[in-house]
């Protein structure tokens, strides 16, 4: 065949534009599916895209941000030092020993508070409450993409189930007003009973019903999603459609991970804050000594002459020792390390728990695919064909049919179930789509 071919065409040694347009004949063909695809997926709404913008404008958000700006400003004001105090006394003594009339200044005395070892603990404490509440807003931002996430599945399953339900009234109609009034008298369409179009009927019917309760149950959720969004209610919205759930990664690594969870962390810093807290109490026990310097005026040997002095004030704990708030602070700290327990046990349990239910349905849906849904349309298809070369009845194709898309309808609800774990299994590992943390604008506060 070469030879024959090579009578027609010569290739020279040295002439490569054949092989050239080979080339990128062979590379246009394994780019164009990619692009194809690529097209496909482009305006479609993705998680990823779903949850920047909800942390953008929630304001579960704006209220976490403010916590940390709350944070930050008492970690600011944590190491600052009392403000002294003046004070001028006025009098008429000096006048008096003279015999004249008339008002002197008497005393001027500045007074400074000494915050002797608390300004040092105050600082730990509040750098404490800072990261705590910067913990806390990763934390929170991991629980909106939860919730984000809850809504977006629930979502791609609801859009799923509306288009199945088109699918199963297109094919029922295929039967009752499809090709077959565009083949009547055709010896190789299959005549219908009565009995046969009755039957039909009431699939269509049912199919028609399925269609009323699949927009229903769409347009309540797409309602809610586009109120979490910030988008407009009568505006389109299309996303990412179900897709089978990629297989999770190993448990050690998820494990490893749990240590640096942004909730464990915030509960860490919240101890690490109240036990800081509990020398501060001891330190704010009593007030701070306070060194006041003075200067005074007097009348000693017919003549006015000023003296200075210092004073040290010290509160003398006779009566009330204060040690209430050194206890509530200790236990405070208790009931902080407890929350703390309970947290990383529970986080633990939900992490082994959805990850190996992950595990399940990833098998399960793949399983699904290939023994149940599969066959079952190669039984529909070769149904139809029996039932309309009059091979097979009606009951045979209504069984055929009810099985398919069933089959189907079940075969998405494990799609959107693993979807809906491998979210349970993010948020309990601390795991976060966004790789830096939106913005949030708080607007003009007046």
């Amino acid at each position: 065949m070469f030879n024959s071919y090579s009578t027609y065409v010569k290739i020279k040694p040295t002439d490569h534009r054949f092989f050239d347009f080979i080339l990128l004949f062979g590379l246009f063909m394994l780019v164009l599916p990619a692009v194809s695809s690529s097209q496909e997926d482009q305006g479609l709404l993705t998680l990823e895209q779903s949850v920047r913008r909800v942390a953008e404008i929630a304001p579960e958000m704006k209220a976490a941000d403010a916590e940390v700006g709350k944070q930050k400003g008492k970690w600011e004001q944590a190491d600052a030092w009392p403000n002294p105090s003046v004070s001028i006394q006025v009098d008429d003594n000096l006048s008096r020993e003279v015999g004249g009339r008339g008002y002197d200044v008497t005393e001027l005395a500045i007074s400074q508070p000494i915050p002797l070892g608390r300004l040092a603990y105050q600082r730990q404490q509040a750098e404490a409450g800072l990261t705590s509440a910067e913990a806390q807003r990763k934390h929170q931002q991991l629980m909106l993409e939860y919730k984000v996430a809850q809504h977006f599945h629930i979502l791609q399953l609801k859009e799923a189930m509306l288009q199945l339900a088109k699918k199963r009234l297109q094919q029922a109609s295929h039967y009752q007003s499809g090709d077959r009034k565009h083949h009547r008298g055709d010896p190789l369409v299959r005549y219908l009973t009565p009995l046969e179009t009755m039957r039909l009927d009431i699939v269509l019917q049912a199919a028609k019903q399925s269609v009323e309760v699949a927009e229903g149950e769409f347009n309540d959720v797409i309602t809610s999603f586009k109120a979490l969004l910030g988008a407009p209610i009568d505006g389109q919205l299309r996303l990412m459609p179900l897709k089978p759930v990629p297989t999770p990664e190993g448990f050690d690594a998820l494990e490893s991970n749990l240590q640096n969870h942004p909730g464990l962390e915030a509960d860490k810093q919240t101890v690490a804050s109240l036990e800081a807290g509990i020398d501060v109490a001891k330190w704010q026990r009593f007030a701070d000594p306070t060194v006041t310097i003075f200067r005074r005026n007097a009348f000693l040997a017919n003549q006015r002459q000023p003296n200075m002095g210092i004073m040290l004030s010290v509160q003398v704990p006779f009566w009330n020792q204060n040690n209430g708030g050194v206890t509530q602070a200790r236990h405070a700290v208790y009931q902080a390390q407890a929350a703390l327990e309970i947290n990383q046990r529970d986080l633990q349990s939900n992490l082994y728990r959805s990850y190996l239910h992950l595990g399940h349905l990833v098998e399960q849906a793949e399983h699904y695919r290939t023994r149940l849904l599969q066959p079952a349309q190669q039984v529909f298809k070769l149904t139809r064909k029996g039932f309309d070369a009059g091979e097979l009845n009606i009951l045979t194709l209504i069984d055929a049919n009810n099985t398919y898309f069933d089959a189907q309808a079940r075969y998405l609800t494990l799609l959107q179930e693993g979807w809906l774990e491998l979210a349970a299994v993010r948020i309990s590992a601390g795991l976060s789509l966004l790789s830096n943390n939106p913005e949030t604008d708080f607007g003009v506060v007046k």
